[in-house]
């Protein structure tokens, strides 16, 4: 029987077919998503045979999917060693650290904001950002005369972590995205650029304004910081050399190094860093990088901080990808996504209308599974080929899917991103959600640079005039 295009009827019967499966067995049955996933690769497979697909076809488009995201799934990995590393050197706990120091009331939002963005884009994580400095944020602006409601601090909060989940090169968020659209982690940060950075300059004055309104004659509780650094210094050796792992980083980066060889230069001087500087064994460190840092103190804070990372903390993260993938490899197989893609394609007539259209299906597909890691893959193989058949660039896609995959995760109330969030920050969604500013100002740059042309990429980096 051979492969033929299918009706589609059929194609729409198996691709919302699979969402509801999905939703089903998230939401409804509370199976995890990996055996939703499985169940989801068999569904398309049995219907694959009314459109003359093998088994062998089947696992043939797998194997496709999987070979295209090899170097994407590859990353998870490198990640969590570079994490585990950076926490032994003590490189992790010295930018906590210096951070806290830097808390001023009169600007108290903005620097909340602008700590959580530089300490989650060096350690790639929004929640260890929530979990650590952004809980002591909090701690200090409850305990002081502050009179910001906890909610707006909270916002500042969200907004810094998850402007470091989306734009750093070393966070789970950038890899996915980048490698559910089949383009290169630094090429799609490159492309966020065009974005994020107006986003974030636009989100500092936000903040800036609000603060200007609540500070008055605000003073600050240092002893709720002063714990919290003294536990980071009583355990680690804080000082200068322990920087060494994000200025290689950065420098391996603005050398436009291959991701690979700056993230083991980066786990590499980390290593070194904890040997040298910490004193601990090459047998500690290689477990660290390996299994993650494990240490009990008196502070719940710091022990959220340091017990964590290592490679085989992101083997859950990077199975889920590798599943996802093999389910985007058997719908490509099996030509539903590609007849969908062509029916849609034909009311698409715009950039912008295709840009919109992403960003609604990632805050559906975020709302419907609870998952913004489902969600980028499921809409990177969806709209690879519209955005190919318009001449944009793949990180264009991978952009706009960062833009409101990831920063509208924390806004939806059954996520387990905003569990966490209430949970960890004493906050409610309907608290912070109005002032997660930078979460709400990116994907309204992302609609603008559509709208008028400025910051669309194209295929080569051709300068093409914008079909918006």
């Amino acid at each position: 029987m051979e492969t033929k295009k299918p009706s589609l009827k059929l194609a729409l019967i198996g691709v919302c077919g699979v969402l509801a499966i999905l939703l089903s067995c998230v939401l409804i049955f509370k199976i995890d998503v990996i055996i939703a996933l499985t169940v989801s690769i068999v569904y398309v497979g049995i219907l694959g045979r009314f459109n003359g697909v093998t088994l062998s076809g089947l696992i043939e488009g797998m194997q496709k999917g999987v070979s295209e995201a090899l170097v994407g799934l590859l990353f998870f990995p490198l990640v969590g060693a570079i994490i585990g590393s950076w926490i032994i050197g003590g490189t992790i706990p010295a930018l906590v650290y210096y951070g806290l120091n830097v808390l001023n009331p009169r600007f108290f939002l903005i620097t909340s904001f602008l700590i959580c963005s530089m300490l989650s884009l060096l350690i790639g994580t929004s929640w260890g950002t929530v979990g650590t400095v952004g809980l002591a944020i909090v701690g200090v602006a409850i305990s002081s005369n502050l009179s910001i409601p906890i909610g707006v601090v909270a916002g500042s909060i969200i907004s810094g972590a998850w402007f470091g989940d989306k734009m750093s090169p070393i966070s789970d968020s950038p890899v996915l995205s980048a490698t559910s659209a089949e383009t290169d982690v630094y090429n799609h940060i490159r492309g966020m650029a065009y974005t994020t950075i107006p986003a974030f300059l636009i989100s500092t004055v936000i903040f800036g304004i609000i603060n200007f309104f609540y500070a008055g004659n605000a003073t600050l509780n240092y002893d709720a910081i002063y714990p919290i650094q003294e536990t980071l210094a009583a355990n680690f050796k804080i000082n200068i050399l322990v920087f060494l792992p994000p200025v290689v980083l950065v420098v391996l980066c603005v050398m436009r190094t291959h991701a690979f060889i700056s993230l083991l230069g980066a786990i590499t001087a980390g290593a070194f860093c904890s040997v040298a500087v910490q004193g601990n064994s090459l047998m500690d460190t290689m477990s660290a990088i390996m299994n993650g840092v494990h240490m009990e103190t008196a502070i719940a804070e710091v022990n959220t901080l340091v017990n964590r990372g290592g490679m085989n903390s992101m083997m859950s993260s990077m199975f889920l990808c590798l599943v996802a993938v093999c389910m985007g490899g058997t719908l490509t197989k099996t030509q539903f996504l590609h007849v969908i893609i062509e029916n849609v394609a034909k009311y698409l007539r715009s950039n912008v209308a295709l840009v919109f259209t992403t960003m609604v299906s990632c805050v559906l597909s975020n709302m419907m599974f609870a998952d913004n890691y489902l969600s980028m893959i499921l809409n990177g193989n969806l709209y690879r080929d519209l955005y190919d058949q318009r001449g944009l660039d793949r990180s264009m896609l991978s952009r706009t899917i960062e833009e409101t995959a990831t920063m509208t995760v924390p806004m939806i109330p059954w996520t387990p991103a905003a569990a966490f969030l209430t949970g960890t920050l004493g906050v409610t969604v309907a608290q912070y959600t109005p002032y997660c500013v930078l979460n709400f100002v990116s994907p309204v740059v992302g609609l603008l640079s559509a709208a008028t042309g400025i910051g669309l990429l194209y295929v080569n980096g051709a300068k093409k005039k914008s079909r918006a």
